[in-house]
């Protein structure tokens, strides 16, 4: 088999590649997402936020457990961290449990900006779901929830 056969064929195998289609799905999403909150005066928000927003517990928490839970490298959280507490959404305070260890917590800024990604992430859906339909859209967040949980 030469280059041209081997690429020609990846090409066709890649075109119904699921993880390839998720992603794909899942960065226009987070786009439109982000295009939104920017709308609404977040202009400062990236998509990376988001994996550290959504996994901070109400109370704060540490820069190794966002990374656990968002599948990211420390370094990488703690980078996203300073961010977040630059555009005054986050808090990093000592933790007092560890003083080695910073708790992230939101400001009310950074709640403010929760809320309104939530009321953008409804609006999404249901754009999404005005596009391939209703029950089409339900279906598909029940069948890929489906295939998250069996995941593990």
């Amino acid at each position: 088999m030469d280059a041209a056969q081997a690429l020609d064929e990846l090409a066709a195998a890649a075109h119904d590649d699921l993880g390839r289609l998720l992603l794909r799905a899942s960065r226009e999403v987070n786009h439109a997402a982000v295009e939104r909150l920017h709308e609404r005066g977040f202009t400062d928000v990236r998509p990376a936020h988001a994996a550290v927003l959504a996994h901070l517990d109400a109370d704060g928490t540490r820069i190794v457990d966002l990374a656990h839970r968002a599948g990211l490298t420390r370094q990488a959280v703690a980078v996203t961290v300073r961010e977040l507490v630059a555009a005054g959404y986050a808090d990093a305070t000592a933790d007092p449990a560890d003083g080695r260890a910073s708790l992230v917590s939101l400001t009310p800024r950074g709640a403010t900006l929760c809320h309104t990604a939530a009321q953008v992430i409804r609006d999404e859906g249901a754009r999404w779901g005005e596009r391939i339909g209703d029950p089409g859209l339900t279906d598909l967040l029940a069948r890929l929830r489906a295939l998250v949980d069996a995941a593990g």
